[in-house]
């Protein structure tokens, strides 16, 4: 079994397809370590489930082999994303020393879901949480990348965004070229979610599609269809700039740190989506940029009315208090993120005395 440990270089655009305009970046308060979760990952407790992490070779109707990796997630059926067979006349994978034709495929273009049917394919099938992961929770990427062996990389959720009935998955977990379709998996072994995307304008974000979008969507035999091309099968991540997800439009005004414009996003985002607290958070963290403390404070207060869990709102909560020289609020709020994750605490807590130093 050729499973080798990523090394973590720079990593590529995703291949086949390129994110282009829909490049995202990611708040640098989300890289929260969190602290309820314990230990270390190790190699060699991923040897079984790297097994059901197979390559998948699609022969393109413009020509040419297209590589990509997919998920073995019921007996005879494999997942993987629909940008890697978009352009499908035939698919293969391989695993277990052969290759194995795939016979049929059933697809949600627009999630990027695609399931291949491969009827002589025993690999087993890998679990599927029923749950999903937390911010700070550690994980593991698994897929080809490169086309290659099986990689694996270790990393930790950074950022969950709600979408689509679930939430699209932000880690720290790299993955690079002919990786699309394999799986993020948790420390037992389950599925999370599946690798699809990452980010042009900040190298340490990679987003993973919810695994309630597989386990929920497994098809019978009435419903599988021939390969063939998929010409309507553009995902969300891959919309003009206007149309994408709130998350994607905003991760691209906070990398280009376009304060105003997110400000305006973030209204907008927050009538249309009123339960969610993300927009409410970078709302927040754009007005601390223009030196807005007092509406910053308003906007992170909402988010945790939303979240009280959410120690990046914490975080911003309490240097804005004591940005406005609210000491007793500030200590309230660094008592609040204390007992949620004691690293980010301590770069509060080391952000509030550089700015003393300031004064």
């Amino acid at each position: 079994m050729n499973l080798r440990r990523s090394t973590g270089a720079a990593v590529p655009t995703l291949s086949p397809a390129r994110v282009g305009a829909t490049a995202l970046a990611a708040w640098a308060l989300t890289l929260s370590c969190g602290t309820a979760f314990g230990g270390t990952l190790q190699p060699a407790a991923f040897l079984p489930v790297s097994a059901s992490v197979v390559r998948v070779e699609v022969e393109r109707v413009q020509g040419g082999l297209g590589i990509g990796s997919g998920v073995t997630v019921a007996p005879e059926i494999i997942v993987t994303n629909c940008h890697v067979t978009r352009d499908a006349t035939a698919i293969r994978i391989s695993g277990a020393g052969r290759v194995w034709e795939v016979t049929g495929e059933y697809a949600q273009g627009t999630r990027d879901v695609c399931f291949l049917h491969v009827p002589e394919w025993n690999g087993r099938a890998v679990a599927l949480s029923e749950r999903e992961p937390e911010i700070g929770e550690p994980v593991a990427a698994i897929g080809f990348t490169g086309g290659t062996g099986r990689s694996l990389q270790f990393g930790q959720v950074r950022a969950l965004h709600p979408f689509d009935g679930a939430a699209i998955v932000e880690t720290d977990a790299a993955f690079t070229s002919g990786a699309s379709g394999g799986g993020l998996f948790d420390a037992q072994g389950a599925l999370v979610a599946l690798l699809t995307f990452r980010s042009l304008e900040s190298g340490g974000s990679y987003y993973a599609l919810p695994v309630g979008w597989i386990r929920d969507r497994i098809p019978v035999a009435q419903q599988w269809s021939d390969v063939q091309p998929l010409y309507d099968a553009a995902a969300f991540w891959q919309r003009d700039r206007v149309t994408l997800p709130y998350f994607m439009r905003a991760a691209s005004l906070l990398a280009q740190r376009r304060w105003s414009e997110l400000i305006d996003l973030t209204d907008v985002w927050a009538r249309a989506n009123p339960g969610e607290a993300e927009p409410f958070r970078l709302r927040g963290k754009a007005f601390q940029e223009t030196h807005r403390d007092e509406s910053a404070v308003e906007a992170f207060s909402e988010a945790l009315r939303l979240d009280p869990g959410d120690a990046t709102s914490w975080y911003g909560l309490g240097l804005a208090y004591a940005t406005l020289g609210d000491a007793v609020s500030s200590r309230e709020a660094q008592a609040k993120l204390s007992g949620m994750d004691g690293a980010l605490a301590a770069a509060l807590r080391s952000a509030i005395e550089q700015l003393r130093d300031t004064r």
